[in-house]
């Protein structure tokens, strides 16, 4: 059969990712036999030459297309895609592209990459909080006060606008014929908005984002270290930096036998404690062997739609601490939403006498798992792919979001 899996990114044959989100699904696509194809546009007019030259580049299972060639139903038809999933956050403003991908199949499945947060509909304090989340973490190189009074307005004029996004977002729902949610949580709230906006619900399925559980995993050969590791882009105002220092300094103040890695983009040049070290993003055979030394991955970020690098510390098995407003998903081990503090919920972590089981979180989120997931929507798509039989008999292709794996 042949995928293809879309997304608006504009990137270099050297930028290519093939270790998560829709890079990982289309090896997995392929590890399972399918003809399954990436498609991106290119970062430069020479890029898109490269499919005439294939001699010079490895093989690497992708399409160049410019943003006209996705816009334009005789595009998808002259690659006859028998199915057809979009990494396009369900923003409306891509609906020509569904349209031309329509066109061609009617098996186009859009993965929401959301925490279910989409309107004010789901929860006013909610959504302001998570408007104003998302527009400071676009302006927090901006001098804080022109930064802070910015996102407020943002926020407050995203409430304003509610009738109009909703009537956007409708259009979009009843033109998709499925949509990806990748937590329960955000199914449910998904699904209540869809209730609202007159779209069908039954469209809403739970899928999780795969990772790579042949390096993620555990090792018996490698000793637990008293780390705890943590994972971001700190330059970020979403992963709340000054919320990590904070819960680390007063956690290793108490607990001198411990000590804190921090992986990532924006550190500053010097740690603020001196048994917390810095790393520069590290490949992920490297920073798999971190977590799988460390015994607790914390996060800290102000909002997630899934929490990619704490699915790989849990499959690692590590003690997975966040803040309580985090959605959790069904890979990572409870309890993460008690009533307590971050640096309580890290002392619990810490000194639990036993480490949480990591199985069932790798085998959940194998990438030829979850693939197997998108297949297994096909039936109520119109079509019967050949599903691989754990997934075809598992059950988890329903109305409800708990039975996601």
């Amino acid at each position: 059969m042949k995928i293809l899996l879309y997304t608006d990114l504009v990137l270099g044959p050297r930028q290519l990712f093939w270790e998560r989100d829709l890079g990982l699904l289309t090896q997995s696509f392929r590890n399972l036999g399918h003809d399954a194809w990436l498609v991106v546009h290119p970062a430069s007019e020479s890029t898109s030459k490269i499919q005439n030259q294939k001699s010079k580049i490895s093989n690497d299972p992708v399409i160049w297309a410019s943003p006209s060639d996705v816009r334009n139903p005789s595009w998808w038809q002259d690659h006859k895609p028998d199915l057809v999933i979009l990494g396009l956050w369900t923003r409306p403003k891509y609906d020509s592209v569904r349209r031309a991908a329509l066109s061609t199949t009617p098996h186009v499945i859009e993965r929401a990459d959301s925490d279910g947060i989409r309107t004010s509909s789901c929860g006013l304090r909610n959504y302001t909080q998570r408007r104003y989340d998302y527009f400071r973490d676009r302006t927090y190189r901006w001098p804080a006060g022109v930064s802070i009074l910015a996102s407020a307005l943002y926020a407050l004029a995203s409430v304003l606008a509610t009738p109009w996004i909703e009537a956007r977002l409708a259009k979009t729902l009843r033109l998709l014929p499925a949509v990806a949610v990748e937590t329960p949580t955000a199914a449910v709230l998904w699904k209540h908005l869809a209730n609202r906006l007159g779209a069908d619900p039954s469209r809403i399925h739970c899928i999780p984002h795969p990772i790579q559980t042949n390096i993620f995993h555990p090792d018996a050969s490698i000793r637990k270290k008293k780390q705890i590791i943590s994972v971001g882009r700190w330059e970020s105002y979403q992963k709340n930096y000054p919320l990590l220092v904070k819960t680390l300094a007063a956690f290793l103040e108490e607990n001198s036998s411990w000590t804190a890695l921090v992986v990532g983009s924006g550190l500053p040049p010097t740690p603020p404690h001196s048994r917390i070290f810095f790393s520069a993003p590290l490949p992920p055979v490297h920073l798999a062997r971190q977590m799988q030394e460390s015994r607790v991955f914390l996060a800290s970020s102000r909002y997630e739609s899934f929490g990619l690098a704490a699915a790989e510390g849990a499959a690692c098995g590590n003690h997975v601490v966040m803040p309580s407003h985090l959605w959790a998903h069904p890979a990572l081990p409870a309890p993460l939403n008690q009533p307590v503090s971050l640096v309580d919920r890290l002392c619990r972590a810490a000194h639990s006498a036993s480490l949480p089981t990591p199985a069932a979180s790798g085998e959940a989120l194998a990438g030829p798992r979850v693939a197997g997931l998108f297949l297994a929507l096909m039936p109520r798509l119109g079509c019967q792919p050949v599903v691989p039989q754990s997934v075809a008999t598992a059950g988890f292709v329903n109305n409800s979001p708990a039975r996601c794996p």
